[in-house]
């Protein structure tokens, strides 16, 4: 039996909900990433507000349950 060359960190979808902050909270907003954990996933959220140079509200992290086909509350920020 041959061992594998690689080893792949399974990745999964996490979505970042976020507004546009206090002013315009009405609507909410989500970005998507797939990472390996919702850490991860937040630090590339970061990094693109960054490039945007965009200022923003974030409130939750979900994690993509593709056995329920269901979004689940990873964390509040």
């Amino acid at each position: 039996m041959k061992k594998r060359k690689y080893q792949f960190e399974e990745l999964f979808e996490f979505r970042i909900k976020y507004n546009a902050g206090l002013e315009h909270s009405a609507q909410d907003s989500y970005h998507y990433y797939m990472s390996a954990n919702a850490d991860q996933a937040l630090e590339s959220h970061k990094s693109t507000l960054k490039k945007k140079k965009a200022s923003v509200q974030d409130i939750s992290i979900e994690k993509y349950n593709k056995y329920s086909q269901k979004w689940e509350i990873e964390k509040y920020l």
